[in-house]
C-alpha cells in the first residue's frame, strides 16, 4: 500500500472517531516512509524512533503543549527498562500493538480531541500509562507528507488536509516540502512545557 493511500484511511477513520484505525494507518505511514528516508537503516524500530526524533519540531506544533524533545515518561518498555520518550511510546505502545492486530496495552489510549486545538493528554502514573490527545495522528501524519521521501506521492484530489495552529495544509499540495512548511510554521510562540517526573522517578 502506498504511504498515500495509508494517509487518506487515516483522515477517513479519524473523521469517523475510529481513533484506533487512524493511528494505525497513521504508524504504517511512518513505517513507510522511514524506510524511505532511511534506506541504510535496517532495524525497523530504529528508523522508525530516528523519524520521529528528527520530526519532533512538526510533531511538537501539531500536538500542542508538551516539549516531547526533553521530556522523559516514567514508564518501562517491553524489556522493563524504565524511562521513554515519545518516540519510544509511539513505536511500542502504538505502532506494535495495533500492527500486529493487538489491544493497546492498559491505559494506552487516543483521547477525542472535544475542540479545535484544545489537546488532553492523561498521564496515568500509578499504571505507567497514558493517553495521547488526538493530534497526535495528525501530526504523525503531517510528519509523513511533507518528509523529502514522498514527494511522489499523490491522493489524486483536494479533499485531504492537515491543521497547525495557523496553517492550512492540502495534502496533496505538500508531499515533500517539508522546509516550505517550517518556513511557515509559527514555532516561536508555541508552548513546550516540559514535564519533570523526579517526584514520582524510582529512587535509585
Amino acid at each position: 500500500m502506498k504511504i498515500s493511500d495509508h494517509i487518506q484511511h487515516s483522515l477517513d477513520a479519524a473523521d469517523k472517531k475510529d481513533l484506533d484505525q487512524a493511528m494505525l494507518f497513521a504508524c504504517l505511514a511512518i513505517d513507510g516512509t522511514a524506510k524511505r528516508t532511511y534506506p541504510h537503516v535496517s532495524k525497523v524500530g530504529e528508523r522508525y524512533r530516528m523519524f520521529i526524533t528528527d520530526n519532533l519540531d512538526i510533531i511538537e506544533l501539531m500536538v500542542g503543549g508538551l516539549n516531547l524533545k526533553e521530556t522523559v515518561f516514567p514508564f518501562v518498555d517491553a524489556k522493563g527498562r524504565l524511562g521513554l520518550n515519545f518516540a519510544d511510546i509511539v513505536y511500542e505502545k502504538f505502532r506494535c500493538s495495533l500492527a500486529h492486530g493487538d489491544e493497546l496495552p492498559d491505559g494506552f489510549g487516543i483521547a477525542v480531541q472535544v475542540a479545535e486545538h484544545h489537546q488532553q493528554f492523561h498521564i496515568d502514573i500509578a499504571n505507567k500509562s497514558m493517553s495521547v490527545p488526538q493530534s497526535t495522528i495528525y501530526a504523525l501524519g503531517l510528519a509523513c507528507v511533507l518528509a523529502p521521501a514522498n514527494s511522489d506521492q499523490k491522493i489524486g484530489h483536494d479533499r485531504y488536509w492537515f491543521k497547525d495552529t495557523k496553517n492550512t495544509f492540502v495534502v496533496d499540495e505538500w508531499w515533500g516540502r517539508a522546509q516550505q512548511a517550517r518556513e511557515k510554521m509559527d514555532f516561536a510562540s508555541a508552548i513546550r512545557v516540559k514535564i519533570d517526573f523526579k517526584n514520582v522517578w524510582p529512587q535509585a
